[in-house]
């Protein structure tokens, strides 16, 4: 099976939740194979369909339709967003599609030799100096049968201030941490992770298809 993907670069938030809502219906409609874009977000707090105000009384948040609590977007992190059919012979499948997403990312990780693995709580996690430290956030929503959203990771250590002022996804904000990779290897890593469970991508012009 043959996907897309592309690298938006720096897009604004809202922008992009617009451009996730347009493809979602493309790829309802069979127009578009499974696509996955790589971005980066300017600095952003969102907030998920089961956010507690507790964990977030001191930023302004955008409330979207994703899964999970409050997190933040910022320079440092690379997020990917994964417009799939997550149906499989006509059954929905969000718990295997999620198990192939978490799994592409220990396996990149792994490959740039961090210790990752996921925890008790939603995310990717890695041992640092015997410590477990959180370094990627997944939230998603399903529109039918077609996710949306998907998971932030972060790969720069200016992103952690970020989450100074929030207790993301719930935790206190001293388990974040980052995964010391060039951007652009993470996205090469991360296609060939992805390969071994989602088979090959093909990289496209986004507004080729859109407009």
């Amino acid at each position: 099976m043959t996907n897309y993907y592309t690298d938006l670069g720096i897009i604004d938030y809202g922008k992009c939740l617009d451009l996730q809502h347009k493809l979602v219906d493309l790829r309802k409609e069979s127009r578009i194979k499974n696509t996955v874009l790589f971005l980066e977000h300017n600095d952003v707090y969102t907030i998920g369909r089961k956010a507690d105000i507790n964990n977030y009384k001191n930023v302004n948040v955008i409330k979207t339709d994703r899964g999970g609590d409050v997190t933040f977007h910022g320079k440092g992190q690379l997020v990917t967003y994964f417009i799939f059919d997550v149906t499989i012979n006509g059954k929905l499948e969000i718990r295997k599609f999620l198990e192939k997403i978490e799994n592409s990312y220990i396996d990149m990780l792994k490959t740039n030799n961090y210790d990752a693995f996921i925890g008790d709580e939603p995310g990717i996690f890695i041992n640092i100096n015997n410590e477990k430290k959180k370094v990627a956030s997944i939230g998603l929503a399903i529109k039918g049968s077609i996710s949306y959203h998907g998971v932030a990771l972060n790969i720069g250590k200016e992103v952690l201030n970020g989450f100074n002022l929030i207790n993301p996804c719930g935790m206190n904000n001293s388990i974040m941490y980052y995964a010391d990779i060039n951007r652009e290897k993470a996205v090469n890593d991360l296609l060939a992770s992805m390969e071994k469970y989602f088979g090959s991508f093909e990289k496209i012009n986004i507004d080729k298809i859109i407009y």
